[in-house]
């Protein structure tokens, strides 16, 4: 299967100007995922002309909703060295800025590595009789397939963590590419909901994304499932933080992220 970046349509209208449309499979009653927001405007970027590396990080903010209907979206290379390239990416709808990101490439080069992240608990298979199947009722939450397992005793109660962990794919079984990743970042209950097991609204302001996978990882993940797990730092006065992580199955960390959002009780 292509990757995720090919379910997302935007068209050349000028230079460093690219039309589309908010897909509705991917809204939710807020307006639109701000996954599939970061992806689309990752994808402008990967567009242009020329040469660049894999994406390195990319920090979000959403300044206003996306609603449905046409959309824009301007890109701007601010710099460009040997190694390394810094783009400006914005999305506006009826000339209003609804959220703009700052994207860098980077060639990768043969180097020491390590990994001292781990994950925050082991997880049974997705395929594991015991894993519940997830699904937000929502545009965007009938497109992922979400398996998370029975919340142990330690996770409940007002004095547990709001930390959870799950597996997540896509249904078409688009492979996973840096879209995707960029999608899944966003994808997470909201903590408050978690930690006070009652409904609260929630939606992300800003969020940084730290793609750490190679194109030898991707292509083993292939269409498969992903990893995620999450955990809250502090949520006070309307807003929280989380970092989520995405492994592959076999164990490599693919992804990292901290995002800020809003929250408030009941609908």
């Amino acid at each position: 299967m292509p990757g995720f970046a090919s379910a997302i349509d935007l068209r050349p209208a000028a230079p460093g100007l690219w039309a589309g449309e908010a897909d509705q499979d991917y809204s939710h009653p807020g307006g639109q995922f701000g996954g599939w927001t970061a992806a689309a405007l990752l994808k402008a970027v990967t567009l242009e002309e020329g040469e660049r590396g894999p994406p390195l990080s990319m920090t979000v903010m959403f300044t206003d909703a996306v609603g449905a209907g046409p959309l824009e979206i301007e890109t701007r290379l601010l710099r460009a060295g040997s190694r390394l390239q810094f783009w400006r990416s914005e999305v506006s709808q009826r000339g209003k800025l609804c959220a703009h990101a700052q994207v860098t490439f980077g060639e990768r080069r043969p180097a020491p590595g390590f990994t001292d992240a781990k994950p925050l608990f082991p997880l049974p298979p997705p395929s594991d009789p015991a894993m519940i199947s997830f699904v937000p009722p929502t545009r965007v939450g009938e497109m992922i397939d979400a398996r998370t397992p029975p919340r142990a005793p330690e996770f409940q109660g007002p004095d547990a963590p709001a930390s959870t962990a799950c597996w997540v794919r896509h249904k078409q079984a688009f492979s996973v590419d840096h879209a995707l990743l960029a999608m899944f970042a966003d994808y997470a209950p909201g903590r408050p909901m978690i930690k006070f097991g009652r409904f609260m609204r929630s939606s992300t302001v800003t969020m940084n994304i730290y793609f750490h996978a190679s194109e030898a990882e991707l292509a083993a993940v292939g269409d498969g499932w992903l990893m995620s797990d999450v955990e809250c730092r502090r949520c006070d006065g309307g807003y929280f933080d989380h970092v989520l992580k995405l492994w592959s199955p076999q164990g490599a960390l693919l992804l990292t992220s901290e995002q800020v959002s809003a929250y408030r009780d009941g609908a």
